[in-house]
């Protein structure tokens, strides 16, 4: 009886301090608790919100450097993330971050989240950039030292275009000329206005897509090798394809097409890449661009014809400036003469007579749209750009039905005078539009070779020679000590410069991230990897496949004649072919994971941790192709299944009766 009290004993007290240290534990706790909340609400910085809630990753989002295991955490900036975030998220910041006033409305908060947006589409225009900086299509466009040659482009297109358009507009050729939209025919029944494009009226050649790794002089040097090569017209490249382009190739008068396609160009390879040409030699009926009818009003007009001015005396400058010409061109009077001599009374019908000619003018002497805001080197390129532009001859909505048209119509015009002020703004403001300023980068680059050494003495640390302002010295070490310092820094700052004030630039599409800090994009690394991966894996692929089979062999499955390259090159495998398995992959992590339409197509190559789990958990159809889609396993024979499991079955069972025959005795 005493061991078995003693033992009794020593479990109530063993019970009794596991008690006494669960409540102070509790105690602590609770003690702890209560601490952090009366914090948080002297502060009053921070609400207290659910974890789970958008708001919340926003707060704790990895690459927010502030985040910390603190009961406090400071919300993440916008702008340091590399995709968009929403209204309600934008205003949600503001209210985090102390920048929210409550007086302001809803017009006024959403102007700043439109300035947010701005600033996110010109940091994805630097990783646009960064990604097509050293394609030839880019450095041919927008680099500073292929200038001379885009000038050489510019003359040999408009030739002796403006000219000609003067002699004709003397002659009264271009009186009866109107860019109003025509009434429509009763008989048509389309919504849109037909255009037909005629073919024209020398032999041409259409490329139908040509990637961005060819350029220019590869193509011409190709096409030069035929007698009667006359010049190349390409477009502009297109984000959603690649950035390929098309490109249209003029021969002179007299030359035979047809034998060139039969003979020389019967497979024209360039690099790798093979060549899809045609003639041009049928019309092609397309659709008309209409502006929206506040275009017809005679403010509007007037707005136009004063802006179409400012542009011709640009390109007529840049046009005689190249040309070397000693009689320059200048058509303003001879518009004036021209509608002096119609003796138009009314003032509207007089506006548009003037910008109309102004608006042909473009189109004929400079290849240059107004309503799109577009200058070409050769009629081809405008004419895909933009084959015709109307103005809308109906009545501007006045009604509150039609408002959602009206504001269409004001934000249309806006992005015009925006578009064309870039055009002719001698002093553009690059850094609004997210460009560099030109003269801090070229100081912060030559700062290493210059020493201050009084008030207005400024030494070079290179000749020790001395100059009385800094752009003196700047401009001496960039022409003579050139070599001293970053040029090519200085050759992207005026290429990314040139690509944000151009109004048709290339824009990056909506899921690529944008930039933080100038720096690449995280994201954008691991795709431009996994792409660099992804050519090896291929090029090994296709080299140890073609030691075991040949283009045009007899598949040994079907006993059909197979192109395994076409098949190759359309990403399927003989394997593949087989059995057609989703498209896989592996991380740095070596987890596998499955590429699909919802996802983005840079999200394949995000960090794991910014990937749905069920992403990374996704079985390997490799290792295990029956567990990507399995089998169910089927019902034991006699079974009864519930009739909505097949679908099909129109007639039911009673499933409470006994399982079995007919000759079923029961027992009672």
């Amino acid at each position: 009886m005493r061991l078995i009290d003693r033992l009794g004993k020593k479990k109530e007290e063993g019970e009794k301090r596991r008690r006494d240290k669960k409540s102070d534990r509790s105690s602590k706790d609770e003690k702890e608790k209560e601490e952090d909340k009366e914090q948080i609400r002297k502060s009053s910085i921070v609400p207290e919100i659910d974890p789970t809630t958008k708001e919340a990753q926003l707060m704790s989002h990895p690459t927010n450097p502030n985040t910390s295991n603190s009961s406090q955490s400071i919300p993440v900036n916008p702008n340091d993330l590399e995709y968009l975030i929403g209204f309600k998220d934008f205003i949600f910041w503001l209210k985090l971050s102390g920048k929210f006033n409550p007086n302001e409305d809803k017009d006024e908060l959403y102007n700043k989240y439109l300035q947010y947006r701005k600033l996110f589409h010109s940091r994805q225009c630097y990783t646009l950039f960064l990604q097509q900086k050293h394609q030839p299509w880019f450095v041919e466009k927008y680099y500073p030292s292929k200038e001379d040659h885009r000038n050489h482009l510019k003359l040999r297109g408009w030739n002796s275009k403006p000219r000609d358009f003067i002699e004709d507009l003397n002659s009264g050729a271009f009186d009866s000329v109107s860019f109003d939209k025509p009434p429509k025919d009763s008989n048509e029944s389309t919504q849109t206005t037909p255009y037909t494009i005629q073919p024209p009226n020398h032999p041409q050649l259409f490329i139908k897509s040509i990637p961005p790794a060819i350029g220019r002089s590869k193509l011409e040097s190709y096409f030069s090798q035929l007698d009667g090569f006359d010049y190349l017209a390409l477009s502009d490249p297109q984000a959603v394809k690649r950035y390929h382009r098309t490109g249209w190739v003029s021969y002179k008068q007299g030359i035979d097409l047809d034998y060139y396609l039969k003979n020389q160009l019967s497979h024209p390879k360039i690099d790798t890449f093979t060549l899809y040409i045609n003639k041009c030699d049928t019309p092609i009926t397309t659709k008309a661009k209409v502006a929206p009818p506040i275009s017809n009003t005679p403010d509007r007009l007037r707005q136009d014809l004063g802006n179409i001015k400012k542009l011709c005396t640009h390109l007529e400058s840049t046009y005689n400036t190249i040309s070397n010409n000693d009689l320059s061109i200048n058509i303003s009077q001879h518009i004036s003469n021209a509608i002096t001599k119609l003796n138009i009374s009314d003032h509207t019908t007089r506006l548009k007579k003037e910008l109309d000619l102004y608006i042909l003018y473009l189109r004929n002497a400079f290849n240059t749209c107004y309503y799109s805001a577009s200058i070409h080197d050769f009629k081809e390129e405008l004419v895909r750009k933009s084959c015709i532009y109307y103005r809308n001859t109906a009545n501007p909505p006045d009604n509150h039905e039609d408002a959602y048209d009206s504001h269409k119509s004001d934000n249309w015009m806006r992005h015009l005078d925006e578009k064309i002020s870039s055009l002719i703004e001698p002093n553009f403001d690059y850094l609004a539009c997210g460009g560099f300023d030109y003269d801090e980068q070229v100081t912060a680059v030559v700062s290493k070779l210059i020493k201050k050494e009084d008030e207005n003495k400024f030494r070079c640390l290179e000749c020790t020679k001395l100059f009385r302002a800094t752009e003196f010295i700047e401009k001496h070490i960039l022409n003579k000590h050139s070599e001293m310092i970053d040029v090519d820094k200085l050759d992207d700052i005026v290429a990314f410069n040139n690509y944000i004030r151009d109004p048709n630039r290339v824009n990056p599409l909506a899921d690529l991230p944008a930039c933080v800090n100038r720096r690449f994009p995280g994201a954008a690394i691991a795709r431009q990897r996994e792409a660099e991966k992804e050519r090896e894996r291929t090029e090994r692929e296709k080299a140890n496949r073609r030691e075991y089979y040949e283009p045009g062999a007899y598949d040994r499955y079907n006993n059909e004649r197979y192109d395994y390259d076409r098949d190759y090159e359309r990403g399927m495998g003989h394997a593949v072919f087989k059995h057609k398995r989703p498209h896989e992959y592996n991380d740095e992590g070596g987890v596998k994971r499955f590429k699909s339409v919802g996802i983005p197509s840079w999200a394949r190559n995000v960090p794991q941790h910014t990937l749905p789990p069920s992403y990374r958990e996704a079985p390997s159809a490799s290792a295990n192709p029956a567990s990507v889609n399995p089998r169910r396993i089927p019902p034991p024979p006699g079974a009864k299944v519930d009739p909505r499991a097949g679908g099909s079955s129109n007639t039911y069972e009673d499933l409470d009766t006994v399982a079995g025959g007919d000759d079923v005795e029961l027992q009672y």
